[in-house]
């Protein structure tokens, strides 16, 4: 790459990252392994909840279903059997809230309307989950990170793993770097290197809408890139890319630096497509270490 990084030394990782876990808002740790599994697991029984009865003795909670036998003089008060949310307010709020803390076979009274009404609980149940198995995951068609269905649990457990990890170095990388970018600007870059991007783009668009979609570009573009950026051809995107690849020249040029490796073969913006997002793995990397060595003081 002819570009060079304009700043000599090393870049200060350390002072960036510390000002921003300084924040209010900034994200101080990764999501233990405990975390993520109950994320996974209740992913996956959020549509599979069961009302179950209660064990004998176990007292009522709002949003608790119980079976009532009413007596009243009231038409709505005086059924042999009704069934109600306690807590909703839909039957009568004023008696869901008595009948909360009591348990089957209790009774309570009270006045509604300036008419007695007594309500004797005959069945209590409460929403439970069961324990995620590979069948309820095989039913949310779900799909991992390359596309492909995820079919067990512990499969959905590892693709949560990665989407919620990935998801909190993601974040805390952007915050970071917006600073660093700000304070490490870039206004002269070779146009020579800026081409080059602009082929490696091209040929790596071209691959994967071709192996995705069946569309190839060097025919024709998709109807959204013509609505959408009023471009016509792979070479109108390619030119209207010009910014970015200025971005990801700096971007790249600046994660080397924090890295400290040098911009030459596997690591040169120019060797291929993919040494952006592989720099950026390495980033991650190094976050994660450093949000797991700060926590471990």
């Amino acid at each position: 790459m002819n570009t060079k990084f304009p700043y000599e030394g090393r870049i200060d990782f350390d002072k960036y990252l510390d000002a921003y876990l300084q924040r209010d808002d900034a994200i101080r740790a990764m999501p233990t392994e405990a975390e993520l599994k109950e994320l996974a697991r209740k992913a996956i029984v959020r549509e599979q909840m069961v009302l179950a009865p209660l064990p004998e003795g176990e007292a009522a909670q709002v949003g608790d279903t119980a079976a009532l036998k009413t007596v009243s003089e009231l038409p709505k008060f005086n059924k042999e059997r009704v069934t109600v949310t306690l807590g909703r307010g839909l039957y009568n709020r004023d008696l869901e809230n008595a009948l909360v803390g009591r348990r089957v076979g209790d009774s309570v009274s009270l006045t509604v309307q300036e008419k007695p009404v007594t309500a004797a609980i005959l069945e209590l149940k409460r929403k439970q989950t069961p324990e995620p198995t590979d069948e309820m995951v095989e039913a949310l068609q779900a799909k991992d990170m390359d596309n492909q269905p995820i079919r067990t649990v512990a499969a959905y457990e590892a693709y949560v793993r990665e989407e919620k990890t990935t998801e909190v170095l993601a974040t805390v990388n952007y915050e970071v770097m917006e600073k660093i970018l700000e304070d490490y600007p870039m206004t002269e870059y070779d146009e020579e290197d800026i081409r080059i991007l602009g082929e490696l783009e091209a040929e790596a668009f071209t691959r994967i809408f071709l192996e995705k979609d069946g569309i190839d570009l060097r025919q024709g573009v998709p109807k959204e890139w013509e609505e959408d950026w009023n471009v016509h051809s792979l070479a109108d995107f390619i030119a209207m890319r010009h910014d970015w690849y200025q971005m990801k020249i700096q971007q790249c040029l600046t994660f080397l630096n924090i890295l400290g490796l040098p911009c030459e073969g596997k690591t040169d913006p120019l060797d291929h497509y993919e040494v952006l997002s592989e720099l950026q793995d390495k980033m991650f990397d190094k976050i994660r270490t450093e949000l797991e060595r700060r926590n471990a003081r």
